[in-house]
């Protein structure tokens, strides 16, 4: 008992002086889902599934509750959140920041998974934070996609954003194709519709409805060095409209590599050794990997809060539907109508292509395989409280190459608090 009283009084002692000099609050999300789930179509006989290893052909539907993510086929939003903010004197300005860490409502191995942690400052104006940061490309996404942060979601394996792949398709041996239903076996580093941006520094203004922000990468030393992210937001009250861009410099990897072929370049200039086609060659292929770039913009009208229609147009390079080196581009509408406690919310997305026909899979009968896909989810939710809901819900993704076609009826339930 005395031992216990000592731990309590040490960690008063810790807290107390923390609390009276900042105003440091605690919230956090619990949630939970169950799916009947279901990935790649057509031919079976043509493709085995792994789910981390290579041992079953099944392609039938699964009953899931978790995967490597903390849940079906997202991230896992459940997280426990501190946040503090400090005025520093009579100055206007205040030190601000957050701690998040993230956790699993099945398979539960503790405190796990990235989540923002930052430190910074504001003004009434104007303010900069520096630390891992959700990606300024996706601070728009709850207002286009209903039914984000769930396994309904429009990004990643759906075909309405750009985001994480939960599930690839590449070719196997004999003739067969290798559908990989792993959680997450692509990751964007936060410069999609998801994921967060690690050592970035952010600068933002935000002027009535207005809000700017830019985000960058300043650490020469990181993988990320040279990716930056920007967004520029306008919230009214009876409509919203936005603009995104990210971008990433590819080619850190090989800056070695480049130095020697500029040495080259410039001896093969003196000597005029090359042919002009050939200098444009190697021109060509030098700007092919100077970097990667996704840029979006979208809108949504409100009416109360009892209706909300949105649309959004995004080009992406990065974390495409089908991965490929090409890009690709979308287009996705939403819809959310709110009557008392209950909300049906649906969207529609489009997913086109960019992918030449050197880079094409090619099914088993030698034709190529095309990767336009129409996605689409509905569902409800309803809200027992401000802080209790639960959800029920529906997603199809239907591409030209049946490998990676999926849907999943899901059942959940959130808690805030």
């Amino acid at each position: 008992m005395n031992r216990k009283i000592l731990t309590l009084a040490v960690a008063t002692a810790l807290v107390v002086p923390m609390a009276s000099q900042a105003d440091v609050r605690l919230s956090g999300l619990i949630q939970a889902e169950i799916g009947s789930w279901e990935v790649a179509g057509g031919d079976e006989t043509n493709a085995y599934r792994t789910d981390g290893s290579q041992e079953t052909n099944d392609m039938s539907r699964q009953t899931r509750t978790y995967d490597e993510g903390g849940a079906i086929t997202n991230y896992g939003p459940s997280n426990i959140l501190l946040q503090f903010d400090e005025k520093l004197g009579t100055s206007g300005i205040t030190a601000n920041g957050q701690y998040q860490v993230g956790f699993n409502t099945s398979n539960n191995k503790g405190l796990t998974g990235k989540k923002p942690v930052w430190v910074g400052l504001k003004s009434q104006n104007f303010y900069f934070r520096y630390g891992t940061l959700s990606g300024a490309y996706k601070s728009s996404r709850t207002l286009i996609d209903p039914w984000s942060y769930t396994s309904l979601q429009a990004s990643g394996t759906a075909g309405g954003m750009s985001g994480n792949r939960y599930h690839s398709v590449t070719e196997g041996q004999n003739g067969k194709f290798l559908v990989n239903t792993n959680a997450k076996v692509s990751d964007s580093n936060g410069l999609t519709n998801e994921g967060f941006v690690d050592g970035a520094l952010e600068l933002g203004v935000h002027f009535g409805g207005f809000v700017f922000k830019i985000q960058g990468v300043v650490d020469d030393a990181a993988d990320m060095d040279g990716a930056g992210l920007l967004e520029l937001r306008y919230e009214a009250p009876s409509f919203a409209m936005w603009a995104s861009a990210s971008y990433t410099d590819l080619d850190i990897k090989d800056t070695f590599d480049d130095a020697i072929d500029d040495v080259k370049d410039a001896v093969d200039e003196i000597q005029d050794d090359i042919t002009s086609d050939e200098a444009d060659a190697r021109e060509a292929a030098r700007e092919e990997d100077d970097g990667l770039g996704n840029w979006k913009v979208g809108g949504q009208f409100k009416l109360d809060n009892r209706l909300k229609v949105g649309l959004q147009y995004e080009e992406a390079e990065m974390g495409h539907f089908d991965n490929n080196p090409d890009g690709g581009n979308y287009i996705i509408g939403s819809i959310q109508a709110t009557m008392n406690n209950m909300t049906l919310a649906a969207w529609i997305g489009a997913y086109s292509s960019d992918i030449d026909d050197k880079n094409r899979m090619v099914d088993v009968d030698g034709t190529s395989m095309d990767e336009d896909a129409l996605s689409w989810a509905v569902g409800v939710k309803y809200n027992f409280s401000k802080r209790s809901q639960v959800y029920l819900g529906y997603r199809q993704t239907d591409s030209d190459n049946d490998y990676r076609d999926e849907d999943i009826a899901v059942l959940g339930i959130r808690q805030s608090f």
